[in-house]
């Protein structure tokens, strides 16, 4: 007979499982985002090797998002998004993470710590960047004249 074993309901799953309210937005979650937000790109470490030199590593951050944000507070980015539209504040803030965003981005793939296809994947997804391809169509006709010489 197989051995089943309690698990805790996360806030998340107690709340969908009371059925709660969405959560309400407070002034207080701006600091929140931003303090989520406001991590350092990157962090060096020191390692010893074998023959007693030491090397210096970096390693990127973990590249903070809306989604982890919501998680944190235990709702949906859909929740974030609404938050953005009515209050002011918060707009302003959530304007601030992603800036913070786009410098740990910016930092780590220029030192090499993310692949390119990722942070250009990572840039025109998550922050909205695009290149120059992405403007390219022309705004009107294209006209071609053929002149015989």
């Amino acid at each position: 007979m197989p051995i089943h074993k309690k698990t805790a309901l996360s806030k998340v799953a107690a709340r969908v499982a009371k059925k709660a309210p969405p959560l309400r937005y407070q002034p207080e979650f701006c600091e929140r985002l931003l303090t989520f937000f406001d991590v350092p790109a990157f962090r060096v470490t020191e390692v010893m090797k074998r023959d007693g030199s030491v090397s210096l590593v970096e390693t990127a951050a973990e590249l903070p998002t809306f989604a982890a944000f919501a998680k944190s507070l235990g709702t949906t980015c859909a929740v974030l998004d609404e938050w953005e539209k009515k209050h002011p504040a918060f707009r302003e803030a959530a304007q601030k993470a992603r800036d913070l965003q786009s410098n740990i981005l910016i930092q780590n793939s220029l030192r090499g710590n993310y692949s390119a296809s990722f942070a250009v994947f990572t840039a025109k997804n998550l922050l909205g960047w695009r290149d120059g391809k992405d403007d390219a169509s022309p705004s009107g006709p294209l006209v071609v004249r053929w002149e015989d010489k």
